[in-house]
This record gives C-alpha cells, structure tokens and sequence, in this order.
C-alpha cells in the first residue's frame, strides 16, 4: 500500500484495513437494533454497524477499549460530564454523548447529535472542568487515526532496538497532519504523541 493509498484508506476505514492494524475479529460492530435509540447522528451509526469500532487493549498508548463487545457504549448528558449543568437542572439533556474507548484516563466521548468526538477528564467532573478538549470532527476520523498509531506500535516497542523512533513519530504526526488529526487540530493526538515522544525518543 503507497501512501496515498495508505491516507485514503484512513481517511476512510475499512473492516479488512482495520483488522490488518487490530487483529482479526478485533472489531465491535454492533446491529442497529442494538444501538442506542438517542444516538441520533447518522453517519455514526452508519459506520457503527458496517464497519465497526476496535475492542482492543493497546498498552504502548494506554488505550482500552476492551469492554465494548460485553458492556457496549457508556452513556451520558455531555453537560453533565463538562460542567454545563447546574446542580439543580434536572431538565431532559440536549443531547446523549456515548464512550468508545480511553487513553489513561482520558474518555473518548461521540456526540449522538452530531458525532463529533470529545475528550471527557473525570479528573475535571467535580470543579466543573470535565471537559478535556477536541479529539475528532467524527469517529471514521477517529478510528482512521488511532489505527495508524495502532501500525506503529509494534515497530516503536520494537526490542531489538533498530527503530529510529522519532524518525518513526515525524512520519506519524505528518500523516495525522494531512488527516486534519494533527497535535494542531485533536487535543487527543496532541497528548499522545507527546507521551509516546517522552516514551520511546532519543533520550
């Protein structure tokens, strides 16, 4: 696969692409009876049921989403986990925001109104600063992104050492940045790759 094709395919996954970066039958993809009746956003459930989102552990990042083929998504009032309500609101919510994974701590939270992805800190919840910043402006873009982190996992815990890591991250933060996934537009990958830069660069 060339880069352009490489780009393309993240920009748009695919279940045998995915699976090529997770793993054979790594993929929760759930039947559209089994979604949430409020997540509205259409293309989410699209992409939900046809191709699906990664149900994985990935250590090297700290990312886990091992619980969605059990548990399924976590479900929330977005004003609620970002300090938007007041206490005594007991008003139905504007909207519902569902969980597709973490990063530490960090909740990956898909609007059902819009299906734009934000970073929930529960470090945040109780001073009213939940909210943790911008992480995707839908989740194919989400996905497409962390399953370009998820190829080079490997190569950056390579233990025989003949990675040149940080040539390996400038490669990966350029093709984020032609994403429009870049530590300049996704406040998530921003984070990442600082912590991998910490992890796994030239000391």
């Amino acid at each position: 696969m060339n880069e352009s094709e490489l780009l393309a395919v993240a920009k748009r996954p695919t279940v045998e692409w995915l699976e090529s970066c997770f793993g054979p039958g790594s993929l929760w993809r759930p039947a559209e009876a089994e979604l949430p009746v409020r997540l509205e956003d259409a293309g989410t459930r699209a992409f939900l049921t046809t191709v699906g989102v990664p149900a994985v552990r990935l250590d090297f990042m700290g990312y886990d989403s091992a619980g969605l083929k059990a548990k399924g998504m976590w479900e929330e009032d977005p004003d609620e986990l970002f300090g938007n309500r007041y206490p005594d609101d007991d008003s139905e919510p504007a909207c519902w925001s569902y969980c597709v994974g973490m990063v530490q701590l960090l909740h990956l939270m898909v609007r059902g109104d819009s299906g734009t992805v934000e970073i929930y800190d529960p470090d945040g919840w109780d001073h009213a600063a939940g909210y943790g910043g911008h992480a995707a402006d839908s989740l194919p873009e989400l996905i497409g992104a962390l399953a370009l982190i998820a190829r080079c996992g490997h190569r950056l815990t390579d233990e025989d050492g003949d990675t040149d890591a940080d040539a390996l991250l400038d490669e990966l933060t350029g093709r984020l940045e032609l994403l429009g996934q870049g530590p300049e537009e996704s406040s998530l990958w921003e984070g990442v790759l600082e912590n991998l830069r910490d992890e796994y660069g030239d000391q």
